[in-house]
């Protein structure tokens, strides 16, 4: 049983939050349960290679029982989880952002205001940025880059009391100069553990989430040229807003997925699954839809991804929705993450099977994916076919038994008909794979080429001219990292891994 009382705080003028006043008849030891809910989800930052959408290899419907490969790229500073996670690239360098969060204490005194940028090409280097200019940490924000800026949004205060608020604060991080700016933006409604992405590098969505008491249907769209807020399309009557939902634009398209909805005794996780699409002529205006869901598949702060037939799919998270301390809602059970991918369509296919979602079975996916970094549309041309993939990075996250991450990883679909293309058809070997200095290429069929090795930016690193179909290169001095061979003569691709 629930209790929605409201509780008026002099000293903050504040509302407790509904969802961490909660009484439970059969679990009165968690009484860590009058926290507030989850927004564990800073995990930031999938490092979702979309590898590879090449136009001439559409798929069919059939054809999309991915293989997910899981790579650590590097390592943060401390245990993050539920802040915000963004992502840039200067020059040949990559770097992701954390700020704010929770540490691995999961709890209210562990809420912070800890920045860190780290270089995901070198991931040796850590840089201390400026603490997030606020006077408390905050929980449940999110970031998304336009241009040479990071615009780190909403979130919520826990306060000593147990009460907790909702942020209007919108903070503007110069990636060039790694400062906050003073620039003033206030949100028109606070928010917190909302859905956030960028349209067209120009516009910044900002959609439902929870404000202090509930979740609310509103679309907020920034304008940071203008310094201006819109207000975009909401959901539709029929539409149910939800706090920690899965959601991402791709191209024109809006893709919501999941989430907690707010009902009087509980906050249940759902497999609602939503498309808008932005008229480019008036982005405020979005036609919602609603697709076709499974009800089985429940998904709360997971990660959304897209490959180049443009179906989202949902990477990891949970399927109930659980307090920042990584306890269930209803039940007070420490939940664990759910290893899984949802690849949707006009229906939602679920794979459960491991063996489909990891190469690596050391490296586990968190859950409490709050937020992530997407290095979009990177190109490169294999022969006649123009191939483009996105990066999405994870940082941080809850692991098994509570244990808040450091690792930064990277996720990479692989798309049947490519490894079919590259290991069956070629029968060409790439030996090791990852490697610390040498690797042995062997083809066998072969025409000489001029094949180019690029770094997760997209930019070539390094040309080898090749005349026979066995060689090696070296990859020491290259940092550790994700880079991509490529061979447009004899059409091979291949994803390496410098240790």
């Amino acid at each position: 049983m629930r209790v929605f009382s409201k509780q008026f705080n002099l000293m903050h003028s504040l509302f407790q939050h509904p969802r961490s006043n909660r009484i439970y008849e059969f679990h009165s030891l968690f009484s860590i349960f009058q926290q507030r809910k989850v927004l564990v989800l800073n995990l930031g930052i999938i490092f979702c290679f979309f590898l590879f959408s090449i136009q001439s290899l559409a798929q069919s419907s059939s054809d999309t029982d991915y293989k997910w490969s899981v790579d650590k790229v590097a390592e943060l500073p401390e245990p993050f989880t539920n802040g915000a996670v963004s992502l840039s690239s200067v020059g040949f360098e990559t770097y992701i952002y954390v700020f704010g969060g929770v540490d691995s204490s999961l709890s209210s005194s562990g809420i912070h205001r800890r920045c860190y940028k780290v270089n995901i090409t070198n991931p040796g280097d850590v840089k201390r940025l400026q603490d997030l200019p606020d006077t408390l940490g905050r929980i449940a924000l999110s970031a998304s880059r336009i241009k040479n800026k990071i615009y780190i949004v909403g979130g919520y205060y826990v306060f000593p009391d147990g009460s907790e608020k909702s942020s209007n604060l919108v903070h503007e991080f110069d990636i060039l100069g790694d400062t906050f700016t003073s620039k003033n933006i206030v949100l028109p409604v606070p928010i917190d553990d909302h859905v956030q992405d960028v349209w067209r590098d120009s516009l910044l969505y900002i959609i439902n989430g929870w404000y202090d008491s509930t979740n609310v249907r509103r679309t907020q769209i920034y304008n940071p040229v203008s310094n201006n807020w819109s207000i975009g399309t909401p959901y539709n009557s029929t539409m149910i807003p939800t706090f920690g939902a899965s959601g991402g634009i791709n191209g024109d398209f809006i893709y919501i997925q999941g989430g907690a909805r707010s009902d009087r005794n509980a906050f249940p996780s759902i497999s609602a699954y939503y498309k808008g699409t932005i008229n480019p002529n008036f982005p405020s205006q979005i036609s919602w839809q609603t697709k076709t869901s499974n009800d089985s598949v429940t998904s709360y702060r997971s990660a959304i991804v897209f490959d180049g037939s443009e179906n989202p799919a949902i990477i990891g998270g949970c399927r109930r929705s659980y307090n920042y301390n990584a306890r269930d809602y209803s039940t007070g059970a420490l939940l664990k993450p759910l290893e899984r991918s949802i690849v949707l369509d006009n229906s939602i296919t679920t794979y459960d099977d491991p063996e489909l979602l990891f190469q690596d079975k050391n490296i586990k996916i968190p859950m409490d994916i709050r937020d992530w970094g997407i290095q979009r549309d990177i190109s490169f041309v294999l022969s006649s076919n123009s191939s483009n993939y996105s990066i999405t990075y994870l940082a941080g996250g809850i692991l098994e038994n509570g244990k808040v991450s450091t690792q930064i990883l990277s996720i990479t679909p692989n798309f049947p008909s490519i490894i079919k293309k590259v290991e069956t058809i070629s029968e060409t070997t790439f030996f090791p794979i990852p490697t610390n200095n040498i690797v042995e290429v062997s083809y066998s069929s072969f025409s000489s080429s001029k094949i180019k090795i690029f770094n997760s930016s997209g930019q070539v690193v390094e040309e080898l001219n090749q005349t026979e179909p066995e060689f090696t290169f070296d990859m020491t001095n290259f940092k550790s990292g994700v880079y991509f061979y490529v061979d447009p003569v004899n059409q091979i691709s291949k994803k390496l891994i410098k240790k």
